[in-house]
């Protein structure tokens, strides 16, 4: 239930990010650095955690044989 309570808070954290990123100013600007921050660490989190779903659902498989 924590996993998913986590992701939900990445995809949250990463939909405000995107929210704030303004698409007219250059790419890497100073106010577009911590948006993009902010997007690559969410979605660094949100792979993390689907990996830990996973690896978990694999595990419980691998034991139930």
């Amino acid at each position: 239930m924590l996993k998913y309570f986590g992701l939900t808070i990445s995809i949250i954290v990463f939909l405000i990010n995107l929210f704030y990123f303004d698409f007219e100013e250059p790419f890497f600007s100073e106010d577009n650095k911590v948006t993009l921050i902010g997007i690559i660490g969410s979605l660094c989190a949100m792979v993390l955690i689907l990996i830990l779903i996973l690896s978990e659902k694999i595990n419980s498989k691998i034991k139930g044989q």
